[in-house]
């Protein structure tokens, strides 16, 4: 009888040892992640985006010197037009969290489908010389980076925020003018015209993150972006002096109006010090 007790004595034993040990793990699990809960968003992150751009611009061209009245009107035109399209990219920066309050600074990097705008016709006048002229120009930059703070509500799994910030726009945006002779595909003169739209501009909107299992958040943001408007400009031919020689007197107008954006983007950031206590 005595051996049955010491026998369950020890049972009892090793069962207070596991429960402890395991609730002792629990507790220090709890106390790290009340821990990192004080600031769940602070410190940098690094993350992946992508969405729409809608963008809205005018432009108007006019092939100047011709003193035919009608050659003049064939050769003036304006477009204002919207259009949609992919963008997508990277979005790294630093926040720092006090309480409730949340600060920081981030940049975007990001694709841009670019659209071109064309308008063919063909002269069969005198005066330009005959042949098919197509005007062309960009819709939208190639790429662009947005710099700037954000600041917002740090919540425990949630964080909503505003924006505002510089936007730097890249890739070729300029408005051409090619012709090609009668009964040819290829060009044989063209006049470069001003660019559609400025290289700089201001972006600002908001944005909201939720908190995943782990260092991951997801993201959905909106900016407005406004490039502002394109230098206005004359050109003149280029290409073979004797291509050109037809063209003597004659010039490339070009007028551009503001350029404007609304851009929506769904991501998925990673935060570098989650895990630091």
């Amino acid at each position: 009888m005595t051996r049955m007790k010491i026998r369950m004595a020890r049972m009892k034993l090793r069962r207070c040892t596991r429960t402890c040990a395991l609730g002792l793990a629990l507790t220090a699990l709890a106390g790290t992640v009340s821990a990192r809960g004080n600031a769940p968003w602070d410190g940098s992150y690094v993350g992946f985006e992508v969405g729409d751009g809608s963008s809205s611009a005018c432009t108007g061209w006019a092939l100047t010197g011709t003193t035919d009245p009608v050659s003049s009107g064939q050769f003036d035109s304006s477009n204002c037009s919207k259009n949609g399209t992919l963008v997508g990219g990277l979005k790294f920066g630093e926040n720092f969290q006090y309480k409730r309050l949340f600060w920081g600074v981030g940049a975007d990097l990001d694709y841009w489908a670019t659209k071109t705008t064309n308008q063919s016709f063909t002269f069969a006048g005198a005066a330009p010389p005959p042949g098919k002229y197509t005007f062309s120009n960009s819709q939208n930059p190639r790429e662009f980076a947005v710099v700037g703070p954000r600041i917002g509500y740090a919540g425990e799994t949630w964080l909503p925020y505003v924006l505002v910030g510089g936007i730097l726009a890249g890739g070729g945006h300029d408005g051409e003018l090619f012709y090609s002779a009668a009964g040819s595909t290829k060009t044989t003169a063209s006049f470069s015209g001003s660019k559609d739209f400025s290289t700089a501009g201001w972006a600002a909107g908001g944005g909201f993150e939720l908190g995943l299992n782990g260092p991951w958040s997801i993201s959905a943001e909106y900016l407005h972006a406004n490039l502002g408007k394109g230098s206005d400009s004359t050109g003149i031919c280029s290409g073979a002096a004797k291509a050109c020689a037809a063209f003597s007197g004659l010039s490339l107008d070009s007028t551009h109006g503001s350029f404007s954006a609304n851009i929506f983007r769904v991501g998925i950031v990673y935060y570098f010090n989650y895990w630091d206590i």
